[in-house]
């Protein structure tokens, strides 16, 4: 039987994608900091907890006892406010590095460890983000904690994988109905045209994606990190500023 962990599950990504896998046969385990309360339809398994703890690690060996398979699925972080470098200050920046950094790496180890100890083998799928791979603009913390989760995905798929633990990660673009998509306001059109495909993702397409990317089709992956942005990391500046040949439009 496979055991999926969801960290983060309360969260904008995590709470949909805790619902979609409660649907799978399975057991789940979800984990939050956040005592939001648990997902519709997954009372079950729901632990308001920091994941940095020894409380989640007992949950999370208790949890792996009698596994085939685990899928861990790392959807925690938070985005900070915007902020220019010069008015973000040290304690600022290392908060970001803090809750988006230090807790991935708590996560991963400790799934890891206790997949192992168990012997069993499985998956890691850190959820990302573009910042990792192209910076926004106002979030240096926020986009230095995602490129070395990254790095963090490819050392964990280097330790790990002889114990046939495969690590991946994906980096997810702008999601049509988020709150920093709506934070846009006038810019929006603007910048859902810089996108190759003219749209930003929906939310149930990152959820699909995630469980899919996290089932054993994809365990030879391992260490890769997956772009989920419809294109947009891909080019060199926006089409809005590129100079275009002259028979443009002549198809």
């Amino acid at each position: 039987m496979v055991h999926r962990i969801v960290v983060g599950a309360a969260g904008f990504i995590g709470r949909p994608l805790a619902a979609h896998l409660a649907a799978q046969q399975g057991r789940l385990l979800l984990i939050d900091s956040e005592p939001a309360g648990p997902p519709t339809g997954t009372v079950r398994g729901w632990h308001a907890v920091d994941c940095r703890t020894e409380r989640f690690t007992q949950l999370v060996d208790e949890f792996l006892d009698g596994a085939e398979r685990v899928e861990l699925f790392h959807a925690a972080g938070r985005v900070p406010h915007l902020a220019r470098i010069a008015a973000n200050d040290v304690a600022a920046f290392r908060a970001a590095i803090e809750d988006n950094l230090v807790t991935t790496y708590a996560v991963l180890r400790t799934v890891a460890e206790a997949a192992a100890a168990h012997r069993v083998p499985g998956a890691m799928l850190v959820l990302g983000s573009v910042g990792g791979t192209r910076a926004h603009r106002y979030k240096a913390g926020y986009d230095a904690a995602k490129a070395a989760t990254e790095s963090l995905t490819r050392s964990f798929a280097l330790e790990y994988g002889p114990l046939r633990i495969s690590t991946r990660a994906i980096a997810i673009g702008p999601i049509d109905d988020s709150s920093t998509t709506s934070a846009d306001g006038v810019h929006l059109d603007a910048l859902v045209r810089d996108v190759p495909l003219q749209r930003y993702a929906t939310l149930a397409e990152v959820v699909h994606a995630v469980a899919v990317l996290a089932t054993p089709v994809f365990d030879f992956a391992n260490g890769a990190t997956y772009l989920f942005d419809g294109g947009l990391a891909q080019q060199l500046r926006s089409e809005a500023i590129e100079r275009p040949p002259e028979d443009l439009g002549a198809r």
